[in-house]
Protein backbone atom coordinates (compact mmCIF):
# COMPACT_ATOMS: atom_id res chain seq x y z
CA UNK A 1 0.00 0.00 0.00
CA UNK A 2 1.41 3.13 -1.14
CA UNK A 3 0.75 6.36 1.35
CA UNK A 4 0.14 9.79 -0.58
CA UNK A 5 1.30 12.53 0.75
CA UNK A 6 -1.11 15.21 2.24
CA UNK A 7 -1.12 18.32 0.01
CA UNK A 8 -4.30 20.41 1.05
CA UNK A 9 -2.58 24.11 2.95
CA UNK A 10 -6.39 23.86 5.43
CA UNK A 11 -7.46 20.01 5.84
CA UNK A 12 -10.39 21.24 7.92
CA UNK A 13 -11.71 23.50 5.49
CA UNK A 14 -11.23 20.81 2.49
CA UNK A 15 -13.09 18.03 4.99
CA UNK A 16 -16.16 20.71 5.50
CA UNK A 17 -16.44 21.37 1.47
CA UNK A 18 -16.32 17.37 1.02
CA UNK A 19 -19.18 16.80 4.05
CA UNK A 20 -21.26 19.32 2.42
CA UNK A 21 -20.96 17.86 -1.31
CA UNK A 22 -21.51 14.05 0.11
CA UNK A 23 -24.41 15.24 2.53
CA UNK A 24 -26.15 17.10 -0.88
CA UNK A 25 -25.67 14.15 -2.94
CA UNK A 26 -25.97 11.09 -0.58
CA UNK A 27 -27.78 12.01 2.71
CA UNK A 28 -26.67 12.19 6.57
CA UNK A 29 -25.97 8.16 5.88
CA UNK A 30 -23.34 8.85 3.33
CA UNK A 31 -21.16 10.83 5.47
CA UNK A 32 -18.06 9.20 7.18
CA UNK A 33 -15.05 10.65 8.67
CA UNK A 34 -13.36 7.57 6.82
CA UNK A 35 -14.23 8.32 3.79
CA UNK A 36 -13.74 12.21 3.58
CA UNK A 37 -10.10 11.28 4.83
CA UNK A 38 -9.97 8.60 1.65
CA UNK A 39 -11.54 11.23 -1.00
CA UNK A 40 -9.09 13.83 0.65
CA UNK A 41 -6.13 11.52 0.45
CA UNK A 42 -4.73 11.29 4.23
CA UNK A 43 -4.69 8.78 6.60
CA UNK A 44 -7.84 7.39 8.22
CA UNK A 45 -7.16 9.26 11.25
CA UNK A 46 -6.13 12.45 9.66
CA UNK A 47 -9.82 13.72 10.36
CA UNK A 48 -9.88 13.07 13.98
CA UNK A 49 -7.62 16.12 15.33
CA UNK A 50 -10.03 18.44 13.81
CA UNK A 51 -13.39 16.26 14.70
CA UNK A 52 -13.36 14.12 17.15
CA UNK A 53 -16.40 11.87 15.59
CA UNK A 54 -19.18 12.35 13.37
CA UNK A 55 -21.23 14.62 15.38
CA UNK A 56 -18.38 17.12 15.58
CA UNK A 57 -18.39 17.25 12.04
CA UNK A 58 -22.07 17.81 11.83
CA UNK A 59 -21.34 21.10 14.38
CA UNK A 60 -18.98 22.59 12.13
CA UNK A 61 -20.94 22.49 9.37
CA UNK A 62 -23.97 23.90 11.37
CA UNK A 63 -21.97 26.48 12.33
CA UNK A 64 -20.69 27.05 9.00
CA UNK A 65 -24.09 27.45 7.40
CA UNK A 66 -25.35 29.74 10.38
CA UNK A 67 -22.34 32.22 9.82
CA UNK A 68 -22.88 32.18 5.92
CA UNK A 69 -26.79 33.04 6.56
CA UNK A 70 -25.59 36.08 9.06
CA UNK A 71 -23.48 37.01 6.34
CA UNK A 72 -25.91 37.20 3.79
CA UNK A 73 -28.40 38.60 6.05
CA UNK A 74 -25.65 41.32 7.20
CA UNK A 75 -25.46 42.16 3.03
Amino acid sequence: MTHRPFHHGNLRAVLLDQAEQTLREGGIDALSLRELARKAGVSHGAPRSHFVDRRSLLDALAERGFNRLADEVEA
